[in-house]
């Protein structure tokens, strides 16, 4: 059974009442278990046929929720469900829980922890936090895209020297959590390079993240022109993300005030797998260009 059902039935199971709201999770447990008498829009659900519910559920995965709560599953990995169900998958800690992906610019070494590997193209590597202790790379290139991150090979980048050598490390998704991110961004304390969509809310995440010093980006110019194609800029980012970042008109930073003040202007954002299309050269962005250039 999935988790909703689960829940279902533990709440049902811990309850004194006996009526409940013939929703489509009672209707499949009636129509399934034979669970319950229906009365209208509602099910009657016995003490005997909460002591049915326990059984089949002990049955079909190995779960006693007399002894276990489905909330307690959240926190474990999935070995740790092993112990209380038949699927591992229960488990509510990611199997990437505090891993991060890490990989150098190509023809470059990746230099972790006093040591340094060489990796294939797209190649990266799957580290947890806890194993990071530090880095010989001069500074952070976050990347918001998997698709260009796995691509990195391909883009046209143009660093200056003191950012020539950075680590380049995925932001995150389901697997790779943000959280963990923010924690190796804040242990290393090195200048952050953010490689974001640019759109509101790429904007508004890319400013936040610890040590960040500037966006990586085609130059304004070309920017300006991606905005004006509208076979390229994208107005629904703009219209969806809006509400939730009127504030980058306030940013301290004068280069995000200046990138607001474009997609307000078209009112559309782009995409960063723009960047992988060929000739689209990559220039450092700072986040206020009279210290960082």
């Amino acid at each position: 059974m999935n988790k909703q059902l689960l829940s279902v039935i533990e709440r049902a199971i811990r309850s004194d009442n006996q009526l409940f709201p013939l929703n489509q999770s009672w209707k499949y447990l009636h129509r399934q278990y034979n669970i319950g008498q229906t009365q209208g829009n509602k099910l009657k659900v016995t003490q005997q046929d909460k002591d049915d519910l326990i059984a089949v559920v002990k049955h079909e995965d190995g779960i006693d929720l007399e002894q276990i709560s489905v909330a307690d599953f959240a926190a474990m990995n999935r070995e740790a469900a092993l112990s209380f169900a038949l699927d591992e998958k229960i488990a509510g800690q990611s199997v990437k829980k505090d891993r991060l992906a890490i990989k150098a610019l190509t023809g470059r070494a990746l230099k972790i922890n006093g040591l340094s590997y060489s990796l294939p193209g797209s190649g990266y590597l799957d580290m947890a936090l806890a194993d990071i202790t530090g880095t010989a790379h001069n500074c952070i290139l976050l990347i918001e895209n998997y698709r260009c991150f796995d691509r990195l090979e391909n883009m046209q980048l143009n660093l200056p020297a003191r950012y020539a050598d950075p680590l380049a490390l995925y932001r995150g998704d389901n697997d790779y959590s943000e959280k963990t991110v923010r924690q190796l961004l804040a242990q290393l304390n090195l200048p952050v390079l953010a490689m974001a969509d640019l759109d509101p809310q790429g904007l508004s995440i890319a400013q936040s993240f610890p040590h960040i010093v500037g966006l990586i980006a085609p130059c304004l110019a070309d920017l300006e022109a991606l905005l004006e194609d509208k076979q390229k800029a994208n107005p629904k980012l703009y219209d969806k993300q809006l509400a939730g970042c009127q504030n980058l008109s306030t940013s301290p930073h004068s280069l995000i005030r200046q990138l607001w003040g474009m997609m307000k202007k078209h009112q559309a954002g782009i995409v960063q797998e723009y960047w992988l299309q060929a000739g689209c050269a990559l220039v450092v962005h700072g986040l206020d260009p009279a210290e960082h250039r």
